[in-house]
């Protein structure tokens, strides 16, 4: 005997064919068809709007069928005739099928009725196999048990005859497949008629089920988990304002469940169930990451954890281990490359163990491609697996690993923006790697400053805080700078005490903090003579220069200049002897000795000319011609103009160009 359903609304709706736990199915004969068993829609179900319009979508009967002239909501029609509900554990997959079902058959579009099964994909214990799943899906169609072909073949071409016989007498049928692990799973469940429908849920993505269209489904959006929760506690005690009296505090609660509508209804029920409790009182209980996760738990049925744990059980040894070195990462999302160093895989096998995380939704896919991340509750669950299952010497070896990673790739990637710098040119790529990591750069200097490792903070500073100053990121890199001075006080190497001193005095000299600067230029310089580091030395007196010189004092930029000019020739480092000749010049200029910039200037443009640095030879054409015009010599000064614009114009400057020929202008006026 069929029975009817009620959708939402309370109204009377189509047949719905049900198969629920195997155990529960107590058959006799003659054997009704199981026609009025699709679970409920949660009636807490909140958001989800483009998901379900999708989803609603893709449920459509095609042209022809005999629900295709019943009323529809005017939505576009699809021809797919699988739907594939994809995400991580408690993302709420199962609360939107079963809504999109309800509304599809209260629209009358499946007239043949609804076959529903939760095939326990996860949990081994109460797995569905699919030979079982078409017995089940059998006698829900009124076949009685001793009719049932021995075969599972036999079985399965009986299950899809009755779904054709259906749809010839009655209509379209739907099939709700929830809670599948994997295509073996659900491939023989399919039905073999185009005019049905099949709704699959799925923690993994099951990227080669046939006909399926895949819909990912994320997390809710922040105002959407605040609703659930105000819904919830409204539905539960009509007279609870606390959601509206607290925003502030649900709105740091959701954050705190990551928005995963499982743990939404978790805090949900715990407000609901203690009335006295404060969302407030609730939220502060769940800011202590260590305990977090056992707070986000409800009687025996709804717990974060218990759901991770099918998930995490599904995993390979590799995957799983992979999940838990994951943790150890600093930074909110990491590389293939990051992902290798931690486990000591190559970067081909590493990339193999990610996808397969992703596939099952232990991580999601980062930004740029190739990142992953963790959702926040996934991430405290790994890390929970890794102090359980890791041992300290392992633990320590990753992270061994993964900050000598970052360091050598951070110094790779400053080797080549410098390189295509001094071509004229630019390494897209690695600047682009630098911004992204960024914060996970940061972040591994403070994991490298807790486990005490020189050999990676102050060289991992020194080209994060170069980086971090040309992007004009002043506080991060301060503060970079900070941490690099600080640990270097605590090392007995004093080099690199002279370089984190230098590279704070360089920075606050980029931004402009010449005062601060001075100070700590002339430090490292102690400690750099001390070394005998003429380089270092060099470097630091042609940094004090131009930090004196910008504060106005020329006659002290010019001690500092002239000192550093014998060493770099010395040295043979050409560029810099040039570049030092320039300053020396301007300098000069600057107190009003022209005769002295102009032999400064002529030495400086030698060298510039034999190096082929294009631009420094420009600079300093347009600097003599200063000189020329100020002498009153405009011929000499319209050469020298005309040949710096043709350099500026050959080294694709074309601001400097343009103020060049307005120079020229003003001569002619």
């Amino acid at each position: 005997m069929n029975q009817s359903s009620n959708d939402l609304s309370g109204n009377v709706t189509g047949p719905v064919v049900q198969a629920g736990h195997v155990g529960q199915l107590h058959l006799t004969h003659p054997v009704p068809t199981a026609l009025a068993g699709l679970p409920p829609a949660p009636p807490e179900f909140t958001g989800r709007e483009e998901a379900l319009r999708t989803l609603t979508a893709a449920l459509r009967p095609g042209p022809g069928s005999p629900a295709a002239t019943a009323p529809t909501p005017q939505i576009a029609a699809t021809p797919l005739a699988v739907s594939t509900l994809v995400g991580t554990a408690g993302v709420g997959k199962t609360a939107l099928a079963l809504r999109a079902a309800h509304d599809a058959v209260a629209a009358g579009w499946f007239p043949g009725g609804v076959l529903f099964i939760n095939l326990q994909g996860y949990d081994e214990n109460r797995y569905v196999r699919p030979d079982i799943a078409v017995s089940v899906f059998l006698s829900a169609l009124g076949v009685p048990d001793e009719l049932f072909p021995p075969t599972f073949e036999g079985r399965l071409s009986l299950y899809r005859s009755k779904l054709a016989e259906r749809a010839a007498r009655h209509g379209a049928a739907l099939v709700v497949l929830d809670n599948a692990s994997s295509t073996d799973q659900v491939g023989p469940l399919l039905p073999g008629s185009p005019a049905h429908r099949v709704v699959v849920t799925s923690r993994r993505t099951l990227g080669d089920l046939p006909g399926s269209r895949i819909l990912d489904l994320g997390v809710l959006a922040p105002a959407e988990a605040a609703a659930l929760i105000s819904r919830t506690l409204r539905m539960r005690r009509p007279d609870d304002t606390r959601a509206l009296d607290e925003p502030d505090a649900v709105r740091d609660l959701t954050a705190l469940c990551g928005h995963l509508p499982l743990a939404l209804a978790v805090v949900a029920s715990i407000l609901a169930g203690d009335p006295e409790q404060s969302v407030g009182e609730l939220t502060a209980a769940l800011r202590d990451r260590a305990t977090r996760l056992e707070e986000l738990s409800y009687g025996d049925r709804k717990s974060v954890t218990a759901a991770f744990d099918l998930s995490y059980a599904r995993l390979t040894t590799d995957e799983a281990r992979m999940f838990r070195l994951l943790s150890l990462n600093p930074g909110q999302q990491v590389s293939v490359e990051a992902a290798a160093a931690l486990t000591g895989e190559p970067v081909p096998r590493a990339r193999k163990l990610l996808r397969a995380l992703r596939d099952v939704h232990m991580v999601e896919p980062g930004k740029p491609r190739g990142w992953v991340r963790f959702h926040d509750l996934l991430r405290l669950f790994a890390e929970r697996r890794r102090h359980e299952e890791e041992d300290a010497a392992g633990v320590a070896a990753a992270v061994d690993r993964l900050l000598a990673h970052y360091r050598d790739a951070a110094r790779d990637a400053t080797e080549r923006i410098v390189a295509a710098a001094r071509a004229r040119g630019r390494d897209d790529a690695a600047e682009d790697w630098l911004d992204t990591e960024r914060l996970n750069l940061r972040s591994a200097l403070h994991l490298a400053q807790r486990h005490g490792r020189p050999a990676v903070v102050l060289p991992l500073a020194h080209d994060v805080s170069w980086f971090l100053r040309r992007q004009q990121d002043w506080d991060a890199g301060l503060e970079v700078c900070d941490m690099a001075v600080e640990f270097a006080g605590t090392v007995a190497d004093r080099a690199q005490q002279a370089l984190a001193l230098y590279d704070k005095g360089d920075f606050l000299k980029h931004k402009q903090d010449f005062d601060q600067a001075l100070p700590l230029f002339a430090e490292a310089l102690d400690r750099y003579r001390a070394l005998g580091d003429r380089t270092g030395e060099a470097r630091t007196l042609h940094s004090m220069g131009t930090v004196a010189r910008r504060l106005g004092r020329y006659a002290e930029a010019e001690g500092h200049y002239a000192a550093a000019l014998p060493l770099f020739r010395a040295l043979d480092d050409h560029q810099a002897t040039a570049h030092t000749l320039f300053n020396l010049a301007f300098t000069a200029r600057l107190q009003g000795s022209n005769a002295a910039a102009h032999d400064h200037y002529r030495s400086a443009l030698g060298l510039y000319h034999r190096l082929g640095h294009t631009v420094g030879w420009a600079r300093t054409l347009q600097h003599l011609g200063h000189l020329a015009a100020a002498a009153n010599r405009p011929a000499e000064a319209r050469s020298y103009w005309e040949r710096a614009r043709t350099a500026y114009e050959e080294a694709e400057l074309p601001l400097a160009a343009e103020e060049v020929t307005e120079l020229l202008g003003g001569l002619t006026a």
